[in-house]
């Protein structure tokens, strides 16, 4: 299988301890979907990052991911690398 290119929204609430916590991620089709879709989270959550991630799923082989956008509260970049793995 060639190489796909994968867009996705990943929401973040906050514990009452002030962890953060991963919600579902949100599958999209197209960077502009995912940026629409982080306009949607920011009422809902309290951070949300969209990444694209190019990858081959037969192989199981994938590019690091690629932040589109950040905001509010959302773990740093060596956090969001490995919930992406």
């Amino acid at each position: 299988m060639a190489m796909q290119t994968y867009f996705v929204v990943q929401p973040y609430q906050e514990t009452n301890r002030g962890a953060l916590v991963a919600l579902p991620a949100i599958a999209a089709k197209d960077a502009d979907q995912a940026q629409r879709l982080v306009a949607q989270q920011k009422r809902v959550a309290v951070g949300v990052i969209a990444f694209s991630r190019r990858g081959d799923p037969e192989a199981g082989d994938y590019e690091d991911a690629v932040v589109l956008s950040r905001w509010g509260r959302v773990p740093d970049d060596g956090d969001m690398a490995d919930a992406a793995a």
